[in-house]
C-alpha cells in the first residue's frame, strides 16, 4: 500500500481548487480520506475535480481542525489534511447514507454497497472505517454486524464541530450530509493492524445499571445515577458537580465499562455531558441494565502521551503479525480529550511523530469513537483512542 497527506488551505473556493489541480493526475488514488474543520468541508463540497485526485471519498468535519505528520492543521478557518491510498493489488469501496429514518436498515445497505463499490460483494473486507453524525452509534455497529458478523474489526470516529452545537458534517465526494453515514471498506493486499483504547484509570465501583433510557442513566442501584457519580467525583476532586452542562468537568472522571479480555481490564469510556434536574446523567453513549459501572479517572499527562502509546502498539503488532513497516496510520483521538489538553496540543502530535517515525499520519478529532478491542468486539465510546496502521508493500521497503 503506498500513502501519501497533503494539506487545503484554501480561504475560497477559487483557492480551493487550485490546490486540487496541483494535486490531480493521471493515476488518481483509490481512495482519500479527508479531515478539516466544518468549514473547510463545505467548502471541499463545493470543490471541482475531486476525482482527479482520488476515485472515492470519505470526508468530515473534526474538532477544531486536524493534525497529521506535518504538524497541527488548525490555523485557518479552513483547514483541512488529507490521506490518499493506493493499492493496485487491493480493493477499496465507499457508500454513504441519509441517517435521518430508518438508519438501523441504512446502514447496513450502506455497508453492502461499500463491498460492491469495491467489486468485492461477496467477500469480508479486513476493515471497515466508519464516519458519522453523533447520535447512533451503537445502532450502526448493530446493523453492520448483521453483514459481516464479528469477523472484522470496524474503527471510525463522529465527526464533530468546534462548539458542541451539531454542526458536523459527512462527506462522500459527492454529497454532503449533517446527519449521514460514510464508509469505506479496505480490500489492502497488505496488512493492516490496529488498537483501541482509552487513557484513564479505575478508581472506584459506581454501581450497577437499574434504569437507563437510550443515553439517559438514571439509576444506579436503584439510586439517581447523578447522585452517585458527584458522589464519587467529589471523592476524587474538588468539583461540586450541579445540574447542567458538565461536559468540561467530567473529562477527567469520566464512567467505564469493565471488559475482561485474558484476565486483563478493559475499559470503555463513557462521557457524562449533562445532569438534568432529575439527578439522572445523560452520555454520549450507551450503557445498558445490568452493566458495572466505574468512576475512571485521568489527567492532562496521560491524555498526552496515551495516544503516543497506542500507536506504538499498533505499530509493534504489525510488525509481529505481518513482518512488514507501516505505510502510513490513521488515528483517532476524542475532541474532548483534545479541548481537555489543547494547549499542549503539539506535544500530543510530536509523540505521535516520534512513534511513528517519518510515515504519513492523520489525526481527526471526534465526538465519539469506534474501534475493535483485542478480545475482536468492536464497540463505540467516548475519550477513547484508536491508531489503524496500514503495511508498506515490497516496493516500499
Amino acid at each position: 500500500m503506498q500513502i501519501q497527506t497533503h494539506r487545503f488551505n484554501g480561504a475560497n473556493l477559487s483557492q480551493l481548487n487550485a490546490q486540487i489541480q496541483q494535486l490531480q493526475t493521471k493515476d488518481p488514488a483509490q481512495l482519500a480520506i479527508c479531515f478539516g474543520n466544518y468549514r473547510s468541508i463545505e467548502l471541499l463540497s463545493r470543490a471541482q475535480g475531486l476525482q482527479d485526485i482520488a476515485e472515492q471519498w470519505l470526508a468530515g468535519s473534526s474538532c477544531q481542525g486536524c493534525a497529521d505528520n506535518q504538524g497541527l492543521n488548525n490555523h485557518s478557518s479552513y483547514s483541512a489534511s488529507v490521506m490518499l491510498f493506493k493499492d493496485p493489488k487491493g480493493a477499496f469501496g465507499v457508500a454513504s447514507a441519509d441517517l435521518s429514518a430508518a438508519p438501523g436498515k441504512r446502514a447496513a445497505l450502506a455497508l453492502e454497497q461499500a463491498m460492491s463499490n469495491a467489486g468485492k460483494p461477496h467477500e469480508l473486507p479486513n476493515l471497515i472505517w466508519c464516519l458519522q453524525a453523533p447520535g447512533q452509534e451503537e445502532l450502526i455497529l448493530a446493523s453492520f454486524k448483521a453483514v459481516v458478523g464479528d469477523a472484522v474489526p470496524i474503527f471510525g470516529g463522529s465527526t464533530a464541530d468546534d462548539t458542541v452545537t451539531g454542526d458536523w458534517l459527512q462527506f462522500d465526494g459527492v454529497t454532503l450530509f449533517g446527519n449521514g453515514l460514510v464508509v469505506a471498506v479496505f480490500y489492502a493486499s497488505t496488512g493492516i493492524s490496529s488498537f483501541f483504547s482509552c487513557g484513564y484509570s479505575e478508581v472506584s465501583l459506581l454501581g450497577r445499571v437499574t434504569e437507563v433510557q437510550g443515553r439517559e442513566l438514571i439509576a444506579l442501584d436503584q439510586l439517581p445515577a447523578a447522585q452517585r457519580y458527584r458522589q464519587a467525583v467529589a471523592q476524587i476532586s474538588s468539583q461540586q458537580l450541579v445540574a447542567g452542562n458538565v461536559l468540561k468537568e467530567s473529562t477527567f472522571c469520566p464512567i467505564g465499562r469493565k471488559i475482561e479480555h485474558a484476565d486483563v481490564p478493559l475499559y470503555l469510556l463513557s462521557h457524562p455531558a449533562f445532569i438534568t434536574e432529575h439527578q439522572s446523567l445523560q452520555l454520549f453513549s450507551e450503557v445498558y441494565p445490568g452493566d458495572l459501572l466505574y468512576l475512571m479517572q485521568g489527567d492532562r499527562n496521560q491524555l498526552i502521551n496515551r495516544a503516543a502509546e497506542v500507536c506504538s502498539t499498533a505499530l509493534k503488532s504489525l510488525r509481529f503479525k505481518y513482518d512488514c513497516e507501516a505505510a502510513g496510520a490513521l488515528v483517532v483521538f476524542c475532541g474532548g480529550c483534545m479541548l481537555a489538553v489543547k494547549s499542549e496540543l503539539d506535544l500530543v502530535q510530536a509523540a505521535i511523530e516520534q512513534a511513528l517515525g517519518s510515515i504519513p499520519f492523520l489525526i481527526t478529532f471526534t465526538f465519539g469513537e469506534q474501534g475493535s478491542f483485542v478480545d475482536g468486539s468492536n464497540r463505540h465510546g467516548n475519550l477513547m483512542i484508536s491508531a489503524v496502521m496500514f503495511g508498506a508493500s515490497d516496493e516500499q521497503l
